[in-house]
């Protein structure tokens, strides 16, 4: 076997040793190809599943938005009729029960006690 022999055999076998590389290459490159394919498959399948969940999640917070803001406008109306003048009849009404509500408190004091000593 002379020189160009060898350096032709090299050649040939290098050759083969590269297409077979390529091959394999490409036979891994299609199957992570498939399996991004198959990935991105599920995430349509699961966004398509969320979508309709998120919509009607974000209506009923612009309702419950809404609701707060009616809450509040109320309660704002309601605090500005009480610090209107309401006030004052309101203290008074609690001073002419003040009383009452102790002498209330002072009566059924007592029964509380017993039933407490009881157990």
């Amino acid at each position: 076997m002379n020189a160009t022999s060898i350096v032709l055999l090299v050649g040939v076998c290098s050759f083969w040793l590269v297409v077979g590389m390529v091959f394999t290459l490409m036979g891994r490159t299609k199957k992570v190809l498939q399996n991004m394919d198959r990935t991105l498959e599920e995430i349509r399948s699961d966004l398509s599943q969320i979508t309709p969940v998120l919509a009607d999640t974000l209506q009923e917070m612009e309702k419950t938005g809404q609701e707060l803001g009616q809450t509040a406008s109320e309660i704002r109306v309601f605090t500005r009729k009480v610090n209107s003048g309401s006030a004052a009849s309101i203290a008074g009404s609690t001073v002419s029960y003040l009383p009452v509500a102790l002498t209330v408190l002072k009566a059924v004091k007592p029964f509380f006690q017993k039933m407490r000593s009881r157990k």
